[in-house]
């Protein structure tokens, strides 16, 4: 009966260090969270990784294409990870708000498409979104042979500020 006791007693502060363990860990992660999302919010809004694809899976897992060829009649894929987006954090809740707008060009500059807030990402969580991706498709459709631009615009709802960021394509049979 002693024996089982202390056993007992043993189970339970082994159980109870650890949760406190955790318990500390999970704190210092989101005060480093907290500060990645500080010097986020001074950074300039921006791209990385803009690249034409030829698959997209998740953030940070793609197959980039050898060049950016696209065959005609195909889509052109393009990834992208938005930088710097300004996170609000209010009453305990994390909010991102973003728009993009997704422009084709010819190489002269002629707007072929303008598709104003192609995507929207809208976020207000309990915990910090630190990595985010994003994935435009663009159908070619019987776009003729030849060299465009693609231009993402981004829109920080919150911040109220934008950037761009262009890459060119070629069109091939």
């Amino acid at each position: 009966m002693r024996k089982t006791f202390w056993v007992a007693v043993s189970v339970f502060l082994i159980v109870f260090c650890t949760q406190v363990n955790a318990d500390e860990s999970s704190k210092r992660v989101l005060k480093l969270k907290e500060k990645i999302i500080e010097i986020q919010n001074k950074g300039e809004l921006g791209f990385r990784n803009f690249t034409v694809c030829s698959r997209i899976f998740t953030f940070s897992s793609y197959v980039p294409l050898k060049e950016p060829k696209i065959k005609q009649g195909g889509e052109l894929l393009v990834y992208f990870e938005p930088a710097n987006l300004f996170t609000n954090k209010l009453d305990g809740r994390y909010d991102i708000w973003l728009t993009q707008d997704m422009i084709v060009l010819t190489e002269a500059g002629e707007v072929l498409l303008n598709k104003e807030d192609a995507l929207t990402h809208r976020y207000n969580t309990a915990s910090p979104v630190l990595d985010l991706f994003c994935q435009n498709t663009v159908t070619l459709g019987n776009l003729p042979l030849g060299k465009y631009v693609f231009k993402a615009v981004l829109h920080d709802k919150l911040k109220d500020v934008s950037a761009s960021k262009s890459i060119t394509f070629e069109v091939v049979k």
